[in-house]
């Protein structure tokens, strides 16, 4: 027995014999049935090891023996078998229709009877029988919400909010032919028609787009001649459509406007909106896309303006976050010059230490005010950027944001951080070593030195006595008493003009 063949007798039963069926992710309930089908469906589920559980009008459990026409109609509860994760199985058509319209957050979705599989942006559909490993799921990214581009009054929304669940990844993989891809088609028809549009009526859900002129079609039918009489070709048409607008979050606002103004642009009448649509929507498409490579091309200038006008801001912020840190240097350096110049001072002269301590405290009030002043401009400017970026520059990334912008004004906040942090240390530091050297050292003042050239003199002349004395001794001269020294012993003799000459001898 297959699998198969119960999801045929369901559906039988649910179009022949008026049989209710409501299908869970866990279990199938089938009521309103006969005993015939309800003993039918026993025997099917219990050939596939399913569990089942049969119940009367009563709603007592029923034993297959007591299955007869007198205790009609009857409810059968068929339990699922287990399944992986982020798996829904399905088995009718009725679960189908409620699924596609309730939706689901598994990614996976297995269907009885379904030999071709259909793989979306957001989730694959495949029969029970396939692996796991062949339906792997790409799941693509995140794309505006149509309900944010299409304006809708009603209480009832019908925009879907995520539009990624009826795009095909592969066009190729759609057949009509297909029962499943021909309900699923409806339902993807019906939900992208009315994402394309620029406003649905509260009232008669008509599709409306603002052009020149406006356009109002009415809303489409979901069924299977529908989609049938629309054909898989303009299907696919509209498959396109959609993703060329959804394809971008930044993108969709633009491409959204243009689309929906260049399908009003294209047809002369209102009327149905698969038949217009189907007419008109490949030219719109066209004039969509060129209109907005135009758009682009005045964008860029626009752009290229914008991203001129942000480099030069950035680079007078860097500037002058530069010439602060310049000031703060130069400041710090003659701050600790001066505290140089009172230690030198200290030393050399008996200067008041309280007049030390004044100019040096001084000296680090200003290096604070002017540390102070550079950082609260800093400050100012990373609280404007902070501001104008998301009404400016919205149009660049974040990531390119941080490093055109960010990057270059935190890198040129750091140097002057770091300046200010190590230059008003250094201060403090000197107007604190400075002011106890002051009261704790004493000034070295030297005096006029004894000159002993005097007596250096006095030793001379009493050598120069004595050696006179010695000379005269060898000379056998009496003296009673030493000489007497006399200056002018030894100070040069006074020579006439008239002694100069020396007599000839005889």
């Amino acid at each position: 027995m297959s699998l198969t063949t119960l999801a045929e007798q369901l559906d039988v039963l649910a179009a022949q014999a008026n049989a209710h069926i409501n299908e869970s992710d866990e279990s199938i309930t089938v009521s309103n049935l006969c005993a015939d089908a309800t003993l039918e469906i026993l025997a099917t589920c219990l050939g596939l090891g399913w569990g089942c559980s049969a119940f009367d009008e009563e709603q007592t459990p029923t034993e297959p023996s007591n299955i007869v026409e007198d205790f009609e109609p009857f409810r059968v509860t068929i339990r699922k078998p287990d399944r992986p994760e982020e798996t829904l199985d399905i088995l009718t058509s009725v679960g189908i229709l409620h699924w596609l319209e309730k939706g689901h957050d598994a990614k996976r979705w297995r269907i009885a009877g379904l030999s071709k599989p259909l793989f979306t942006q957001v989730r694959i559909y495949t029969g029970w029988t396939l692996p796991e490993a062949v339906t792997a799921v790409t799941v693509s990214p995140t794309t505006k919400s149509p309900r944010a581009l299409v304006r809708e009054s009603g209480s009832l929304k019908i925009v879907p909010g995520d539009i990624r669940p009826w795009l095909l990844l592969d066009q190729s993989q759609f057949d009509l032919d297909q029962p499943f891809h021909k309900t699923w088609g409806v339902k993807a028809f019906d939900a992208i028609v009315h994402t394309l549009a620029n406003e649905i009526d509260p009232d008669s859900h008509s599709l409306i787009f603002k052009g020149a002129p406006k356009l109002v079609l009415q809303p489409p039918k979901s069924t299977t001649t529908t989609i049938q009489e629309f054909g898989v070709d303009a299907f696919l048409h509209l498959q396109t459509a959609a993703h060329w607008v959804y394809e971008n979050s930044r993108e969709a606002e633009v491409k959204h406007s243009l689309l929906a103004m260049e399908i009003a642009r294209s047809g002369r009448e209102n009327g149905p909106a698969a038949d217009y649509l189907k007419a008109n929507l490949s030219t719109a498409l066209e004039s969509a896309k060129i209109a907005y490579q135009m758009s682009l091309s005045d964008l860029g200038k626009d752009t290229l303006k914008s991203l001129g006008d942000l480099r030069k801001a950035i680079t007078e912020e860097t500037a002058k976050a530069t010439d602060a840190t310049r000031q703060t240097i130069t400041a710090v350096s003659g701050a600790l010059a001066v505290g140089v110049g009172l230690v030198a001072a200290r030393l050399s002269t008996d200067i008041n230490p309280w007049l030390i301590s004044m100019v040096m405290l001084i000296a680090t009030g200003y290096i604070g005010m002017i540390v102070y002043s550079g950082w609260s401009f800093i400050s100012l400017q990373r609280g404007l950027r902070k501001d104008w970026q998301p009404k400016l520059y919205r149009f660049l990334p974040q990531d390119e944001y941080n490093k055109m912008v960010a990057a270059p004004a935190e890198k040129s906040e750091q140097v002057f951080k770091y300046s200010a942090m190590i230059g008003m240390g250094a201060v403090i530091v000197m107007f604190v070593g400075v002011s106890i050297f002051s009261f704790v050292s004493e000034p070295k003042v030297n005096g006029p030195k004894p000159d002993h050239s005097e007596s250096k003199r006095n030793e001379s002349n009493t050598a120069v006595v004595i050696q006179l004395n010695e000379q005269l001794q060898r000379l056998n001269v009496p003296l009673s008493a030493p000489v007497p020294f006399r200056k002018d012993w030894i100070s040069p003799l006074p020579i006439s003009a008239e002694s100069s000459e020396v007599p000839a001898r005889p």
